[in-house]
């Protein structure tokens, strides 16, 4: 956990994220009030002056990809808006979103953008460099998409050699402690319920049948998939297979594993999807 002191609110602002560090398990920062927190707004005499009251910055990355009836954008508008609440709440110089990512697996649905899991991890890279030669040592990185992650950690321990600390948070994790009733429907339920709240409940693509992608998670929800290796070697979701008993890790695509079948959502839960939508960026 690190606290930060917020100099725009009385309280204490809490952002959570796991670190096997403890010397940074815990670090309070006053930030001025009166400094812009989004990077892309402000001058270069701005963004010095940011620079020099504190060394912690906030990254969101995200992608483009399938996720059923919810807008292929969700990973990056997600994680947009959770570091622009962060930013304004806390002071943190706040970067712009990384909206293209990994999707080696998804690249195969229309709409998905792919980028290559080596040069992901150079890009995250030169941004580390980059916030290094301004004088920053701590990077949050509020990642939507956990084909992210082996990318950014990759990254992380190259700049480990300037001393920088990287720590990544995905905040879909978070919810089973703060919403557990919600996080039972699954994460690409609440991916949704996020959607909804970011936009309206005219954005979700309900439709009776013809979804294809990443949507339910198993076992609460199963996601209709194709024994496209035998009758033996059961599909468990993305590159996960069971061959009696035994867990498998088997490369592929996920066009050619996912089955067409229709939406696990209803018109008339939109509603109760949206309050809870609105509930978790909160």
């Amino acid at each position: 956990m690190i606290v930060v002191q917020c100099a725009k609110c009385p309280e204490i602002t809490h952002l959570i994220f796991g670190t096997a560090n403890p010397i940074m398990a815990i670090l309070r920062l006053r930030l001025d009030s009166n400094l812009k927190h989004n990077l892309a707004d402000m001058s270069w005499m701005q963004a010095a002056e940011a620079f020099k009251k504190s060394d912690l910055v906030i990254l969101p990355a995200g992608t483009l990809h399938g996720h059923g009836p919810t807008p292929i954008g969700i990973d990056y508008t997600s994680v947009q808006k959770i570091a622009d609440e962060v930013g304004k709440r806390t002071g943190f110089v706040t970067l712009p979103v990384v909206p293209f990512g990994e999707n080696e697996k998804q690249k195969y649905y229309p709409g998905s953008i792919a980028i290559s899991g080596s040069t992901l991890a150079q890009f995250y890279e030169d941004i580390f460099r980059s916030l290094h030669r301004n004088g920053v040592r701590k990077v949050l990185v509020l990642n939507g998409h956990g084909g992210n992650k082996e990318a950014l950690m990759q990254a992380a321990r190259n700049v480990r050699e300037l001393d920088m600390f990287i720590a990544i948070n995905e905040w879909w994790r978070l919810l089973g402690m703060l919403n557990p009733e919600f996080h039972k429907r699954g994460c690409h339920i609440e991916e949704l319920a996020v959607a909804l709240a970011l936009g309206s409940k005219g954005i979700a693509d309900v439709r009776d049948a013809g979804y294809k992608g990443e949507w339910g998670d198993p076992p609460d929800i199963a996601i209709p998939t194709r024994k496209v290796f035998g009758e033996n070697i059961e599909p468990q979701g993305f590159n996960d297979f069971l061959y009696k008993g035994g867990k498998l890790t088997i490369p592929i695509e996920s066009w050619d594993l996912d089955v067409e079948g229709g939406t696990i959502v209803r018109k008339e839960e939109l509603d109760e999807f949206l309050e809870n939508g609105k509930k978790m960026l909160e």
